[in-house]
Parts: structure tokens; sequence; C-alpha cells
């Protein structure tokens, strides 16, 4: 297909439905929202029903579009302090809104389909943002459980840290246990009280091989593999962390909740 000679054309769909109407407001990982279709698209909807999940095209049309670095939310400076030009991204290799065409993509579980709108766990567009598009969250195609992405940013606080981790685990797992809210905390403890809030440059962890449950998390969070020896199974109650020449052990214990012993 060739390039288009002229601009190119964009209708919306519909439009997002929330209670967020500033950007300032809106959590991490956005909130529960409503899509609501235009009538003359509504028939578009004919057996999304198949699928879990959908990606969400939204036009950010707010957004500066003269913008080709910014510095991530992570990594802006204090009030007061000048920002460190190293921390400057590429609004290619960033999230930002800021961008030449500032369309944001997100994908969302599906939580229910009427005639006219589709319901999602979680949207971090503001009410009211134009969706230009949807389409269908593809287990086989989409999920690249390999792929790798270095820390644009640190988070801001131990609930930041813990939202993170709580989200990928249930990405990963598709609901909440105990076991995977174990695994949860103790995940938050280690990142925020053992690595500062910055990420590995490789995982070494050792878990207990009958919590199923603590096992994927862990996995589905560190993307650690048995494969490369980055994560193993033991017969012990307890997760253990390598880091830096330093062990870390986290005691699982029978009432819940962990003892940390670091070594």
């Amino acid at each position: 297909m060739s390039a288009p000679d002229g601009p190119l054309t964009l209708r919306p769909i519909g439009r997002v439905v929330n209670t967020l109407v500033r950007r300032k407001d809106m959590p991490t990982f956005g909130v529960p929202s409503r899509i609501e279709l235009l009538p003359e698209f509504a028939s578009g909807l004919l057996h999304l029903a198949k699928h879990s999940h959908v990606w969400v095209l939204g036009w950010l049309g707010g957004a500066a579009r003269d913008v080709l670095q910014v510095i991530p939310r992570g990594l802006k400076p204090s009030p007061g302090e000048e920002p460190d030009p190293r921390n400057l991204h590429g609004v290619f290799a960033v999230r930002s809104p800021a961008r030449p065409n500032p369309i944001g993509l997100t994908a969302a579980a599906i939580t229910a389909i009427g005639p006219h709108f589709v319901d999602v766990d979680h949207l971090d567009f503001l009410d009211g943002t134009p969706v230009v598009d949807l389409k269908p969250y593809f287990s086989t195609r989409d999920c690249l459980f390999a792929a790798r992405s270095a820390q644009v940013g640190r988070n801001a606080s131990v609930e930041a840290v813990r939202q993170s981790v709580l989200a990928q685990a249930l990405a990963f797992c598709g609901a909440s246990t105990p076991d995977l809210e174990l695994a949860v905390d103790i995940l938050t403890h280690f990142r925020s009280e053992v690595l500062e809030f910055r990420d590995p440059a490789e995982w070494s962890i050792a878990v207990p091989a009958t919590r199923h449950q603590i096992c994927d998390t862990m996995m589905g969070v560190t993307r650690a593999m048995p494969g490369r020896g980055e994560i193993r199974f033991h017969a012990r109650d307890a997760v253990l962390f390598e880091h830096d020449g330093s062990r870390y052990e986290y005691q699982l214990l029978p009432e819940g909740g962990f003892r940390f012993w670091p070594h």
C-alpha cells in the first residue's frame, strides 16, 4: 500500500466515559471506564465477546505535538531542582501523551458489552477522550513474555511499587489468591527496601516448589525463567533473593505474612 499524498483523516468511533477530567488526578493504571460508541459504529461490536481483553486507541487532543524529547514522570526533578539532561527520552521511547500524533494505547480487560458500549476494568484516558479504534487482544500474538524493558523512571512511593507489582501479577495469573497477595507483598518489600526502587540487572530467586501461585507471581512480575537459571525451586517454605553478593530470605509464616532475614 502506497503512502497517502495528503493529510490522514481520523474519525472518532466513540468516547470515553469515566469520573476523571484532570490529568493530574489520573492513577498510573487508570480507572474503570466505559467506551460509548457512536450509533453508526455499534454493529462493529459483533463477536467482541469472544475476547477477554481489548486494545483501546484514544486521541489525546490536548497534548503537545511539537515535542520530540521529554523527561518521564518518574525522573522529573523536585521543586527547585534543575532538570538533568541525561533524563531526556525521545517520545518514541516512552508513553508520554506529547508526540507528533497524540494517540494513546491501552490494553484493558472487558467487564461488560452492551448494544453500543464496552466497559473495561481500567483506562488511563480522561472523561470525554475520543476513541479512534478498538482491537481485540490476542493472547497468541500480543503476549510477549520474553520482552525486556529497561527501567524508565523510579516509582514515587512504596504504594506505587505495590500497585505496579499487583497489576503485573494479575495480568499474568488472572485472579487474586492469598499466595498471589503474599508474593506481591514480598516483591514490594524487596524492590522498595532492598533495591531502593531500582530494577536489578538480573534476577536470582528461589521459590517453594509447592506454592504454585507464589511461583507464578514471581515469574510473571520479574520475567525470571528456570531455563535461564534466574529462578529455582526448593523444598523450603521461603523465598530467597540473591543480589550484589548478599542473600535475602523471606520466611513464609504458617499464619500468613513473612519474616525478613537479610544475610
